[in-house]
């Protein structure tokens, strides 16, 4: 029963946490853009989800965090939609879950898989209220026209009673005391206060600038500095967590987004079905076989898709990003696992976890189409899409070639 809860929470807690990341046509003032663009809520997730990780260690305390956060959830799914109320909650359900699955890699590999699942799979979930609509215009619907969620309260529910269960017929020792490092909370800090900066600084220019993304894909880079800076911070082998979420992080930025254009449900479930099998495969190749060389090296290779955009070739970034990034993210995360976990474990994996969710700021910045018509005929006086794309790609592959290198230095130095 406690696999199953880990499974349950994890994939709760990424469906909550995937916010839509940037608000473009929010309130620009400065609150205004702290609050609807996702970045305040993320940064408080990230601190509350890793402080629960790194403090909390009575069972009943766990068990309790968790119901109350899936109540807020799946009340405020039904009731009251607040992105900022989602996300806190499902950052509490994943400092939880990360305690709760310490001590088994099974366990860990399972909120790993289910985690990404619900990241992944957020977009679908969604398509789900807008039966026989093109998603293309869900950001236009009235109230009355959006049906009721289902998912997420089913999933709140379950997750309720699944707690709950635990909790009663389970009487084992609470888990071993935190180790609690002023390093760790600095690296803790300095992501999530990092990437709301970053948040900040990349809409306000954008604001300022006409409501346009053109030649802003270098505030990206100040991500790199940033987790690897953390990363530095971590004590011992904790700083791969980290790089492995941002070689993660990175990746996503050039994945195809694979659009449903009606919001048919055969064709959600089949979206959902391929990325669940994929992560599944991935997870159980990273317990099996895990080599996180290979896994970085893959990525490396799914960011490179990025620069085929035009047809035919542009079938191979999509067939990457559906099929291959899924599965090599949770393979990179599960075959970084130690095989004697510790007692900072819990933060470490939170926080690896929580980094593709942590920075908000695009990497890669297409051009080409808008929601009905290739655009034909573009002002490029002040940039050069064709030279955006070589060059914003070419600083994602590079990287997740420098995290790879990174994981191996951390490695070595921790052997020694």
């Amino acid at each position: 029963m406690v696999v199953l809860t880990v499974l349950l929470t994890g994939l709760l807690a990424g469906l909550s946490m995937q916010t839509d990341g940037v608000d473009i046509f929010g309130d620009t003032s400065a609150g205004g853009v702290l609050f609807s663009s996702g970045g305040g809520g993320v940064a408080v997730a990230v601190v509350m989800a890793s402080a629960i990780a790194m403090t909390v260690r009575r069972r009943i305390v766990l068990a309790g965090l968790a119901i109350a956060a899936a109540v807020v959830a799946g009340v405020t799914a039904l009731l009251m939609p607040s992105d900022l109320a989602e996300v806190i909650a499902g950052g509490v359900l994943l400092g939880c879950t990360a305690v709760r699955a310490n001590g088994s890699r099974i366990r860990q590999a399972l909120l790993i898989g289910s985690f990404l699942l619900g990241l992944l799979s957020a977009g679908a979930v969604e398509a789900f209220q807008y039966p026989g609509i093109p998603r293309r215009y869900a950001d236009y619907l009235t109230e009355s026209d959006i049906g009721t969620p289902v998912v997420i309260p089913v999933l709140c529910a379950l997750v309720v009673l699944a707690t709950a269960w635990v909790a009663r017929v389970d009487h084992a020792d609470d888990y071993p005391s935190p180790d609690s490092n002023i390093r760790t909370v600095g690296a803790i800090l300095l992501i999530a206060v990092g990437g709301l900066l970053l948040n900040l600084l990349f809409l306000h220019d954008v604001f300022r600038g006409g409501f346009g993304f053109e030649g802003r894909w270098y505030f990206g880079l100040l991500t790199v500095p940033v987790l690897f800076g953390a990363a530095a911070l971590l004590p011992g082998r904790g700083g791969v967590s980290v790089l492995v979420g941002a070689a993660v992080l990175l990746t996503s930025t050039t994945t195809a987004g694979v659009g449903i254009d009606v919001s048919d449900g055969v064709w959600v479930l089949g979206l959902v079905a391929v990325t669940a099998l994929t992560v599944a495969a991935g997870a159980a190749l990273g317990l099996r076989w895990g080599r996180p060389l290979i896994g970085f090296v893959v990525l490396a290779v799914v960011c490179a898709t990025a620069l085929f955009e035009s047809e035919p070739l542009d079938n191979v970034n999509y067939a990457a990003s559906l099929v291959i990034f899924p599965a090599a993210a949770a393979y990179l995360y599960v075959s970084c696992r130690s095989s004697t976990p510790t007692t900072s474990t819990p933060t470490t994996l939170t926080l690896g976890l929580a980094v593709p969710v942590a920075i908000t700021v695009p990497m890669v910045v297409t051009y080409g189409w808008t929601a009905y018509t290739p655009l034909t005929s573009i002002d490029t006086s002040t940039f050069s899409p064709s030279t955006d794309l070589w060059l914003s790609t070419g600083a994602a592959v590079v990287t997740v070639v420098l995290a790879g290198v990174g994981t191996w230095v951390l490695d070595r130095r921790s052997s020694l």
